[in-house]
């Protein structure tokens, strides 16, 4: 029994390891994560979604994060397979990719579909001209947020840990 608590413990040791693993090399990953949490903030805090929308909301974002995922493996087994130029390694690279990309769009006419209402628009801009301090931490927050997707997360865990 206890090996297989101990076994379980592990197997969620490694996906959070993969998880990782993905936002720490892909910036693209980085980028779904980051669109995530900004459409989920405002969803929760402007929008009065229903249950089933949210429902469709995350699951729409599930999407993404699984279509980067599987098209970083078979990138990743592609490139352990061979460095030569391949057409067919070229075919399967595109493809994946694709379909990255048509989950992406799927996400931002769901969001579209869900989220698009002049009144609400209307109300964050109000909120936002008449919080300037909530307006600084937007901005700021969006700045870091950018860096983020741009620079590896490696170039922060370096500048962290090098001693002076």
């Amino acid at each position: 029994m206890k090996d297989r608590i101990v076994k379980q413990i592990h197997s969620f040791y490694y996906a959070i390891r993969g998880l990782l693993s993905v936002l720490k090399t892909e910036s693209h990953m980085r980028f779904h994560l980051v669109a995530a949490i900004y459409v989920v903030f405002f969803a929760s805090k402007f929008y009065m979604l229903t249950s089933a929308q949210l429902s469709v909301l995350i699951l729409t974002i599930s999407l993404v994060f699984i279509t980067e995922i599987l098209n970083t493996v078979l990138e990743r087994v592609c490139d352990t397979v061979t460095t030569e130029y391949n057409k067919n390694i070229e075919f399967i690279k595109d493809v994946s990719a694709g379909a990255v990309l048509v989950a992406a769009i799927a996400s931002v006419i769901i969001a579209f579909l869900l989220l698009f209402d002049i009144y609400t628009f209307k109300l964050i801009i109000n909120y936002y001209t008449h919080n300037i301090t909530s307006l600084v931490v937007l901005i700021l927050c969006t700045v870091v947020a950018l860096a983020f997707i741009v620079i590896k997360p490696q170039w922060y865990l370096d500048k962290l840990t090098k001693k002076k």
